[in-house]
């Protein structure tokens, strides 16, 4: 079955993010490595990442990804914002390594609507200097994207074409249910969710997926729009969710909650920690 987790924060310390998860009943965690809207480096002290490790073993979590920030472009033509999305990747995954977690969800960028072949070489370029440059054997996880403003990934041979061409082991994808969604993959219904799985593994292959944002969607189907809601709220609801938890090639992959929260600010909590526990039970019934 399926991993439960979510984003949550990790304010006051990386440690905090272990107590923060538990606390509302997950098997799983995200947190940021550092501020998601600047470009500043974070340097945690040593004994930070040691009480972040020994509280993530503790609380028996089963995976630990981190997000980056939202600033990178990796396709942009200014070389100085170029040079800092790399060195902002490079960060979160030495964060990363350095915490023990599993591997870096990453907004790849947007090609401002040039196209993902007239960017290609450019975004292949940074990933390799990105994974040349980051320690250890983390992954990075490129997203998929609902297809608002040029954004990098609204198909799997988007993601495909940069996977082929950087050719790096490290290199996975990430699915979000609310980006693939609006995008126009019906993954609420059982020949969507495989005619998706099929293009996923033609185009990039499905061992290369290694993380699930679980999220519902507040737009209808094939928006283009990315507005997440909470579990069995919005337009892939309760059902959609039974069908996308049964499925067999998500079994033991952690799946993530980026949801806005019952209160619609507050972000991942108990009660859509809940949902999808009693949902992934259901479909397993």
């Amino acid at each position: 079955m399926p991993i439960v987790g979510a984003h949550v924060s990790a304010a006051g310390g990386l440690w905090n993010a272990v107590t923060n998860g538990v606390a509302i009943g997950v098997e799983a965690i995200q947190i940021f490595g550092s501020q998601p809207t600047t470009w500043r480096a974070t340097s945690h002290k040593p004994e930070a990442y040691e009480k972040f490790r020994a509280a993530r073993a503790e609380a028996n979590l089963a995976a630990v990804w981190l997000h980056s920030p939202y600033l990178p472009n990796l396709a942009a033509d200014d070389d100085e914002q170029w040079q800092k999305s790399i060195d902002c990747v490079v960060n979160a995954l030495t964060v990363a390594h350095t915490a023990g977690a599993d591997g870096v969800v990453l907004h790849t960028g947007s090609h401002k609507g040039r196209g993902v072949e007239a960017v290609l070489e450019r975004v292949a370029d940074a990933i390799k200097r990105i994974l040349d440059a980051a320690p250890g054997d983390c992954r990075l996880a490129l997203e998929n994207a609902a297809g608002q403003g040029g954004t990098i990934g609204k198909s799997w041979a988007e993601l495909g074409a940069i996977v082929h061409e950087v050719k790096a082991s490290r290199l996975a994808v990430c699915l979000d249910t609310c980006h693939a969604f609006a995008a126009g993959y019906n993954i609420a219904d059982p020949v969507g969710l495989r005619a998706m799985l099929a293009e996923l593994d033609s185009e990039v292959g499905l061992d290369r997926l290694a993380v699930i944002h679980a999220n519902d969607s507040l737009m209808e189907f094939g928006s283009t729009r990315d507005r997440h809601q909470n579990i069995g709220d919005g337009f892939i609801g309760n059902e959609g969710f039974k069908v996308i938890l049964a499925e067999p090639a998500f079994a033991s992959l952690p799946m993530l909650l980026e949801v806005p929260g019952i209160d619609g600010k507050s972000g991942p909590d108990a009660e859509n920690v809940a949902r999808l526990k009693r949902l992934r039970d259901e479909a397993g019934a």
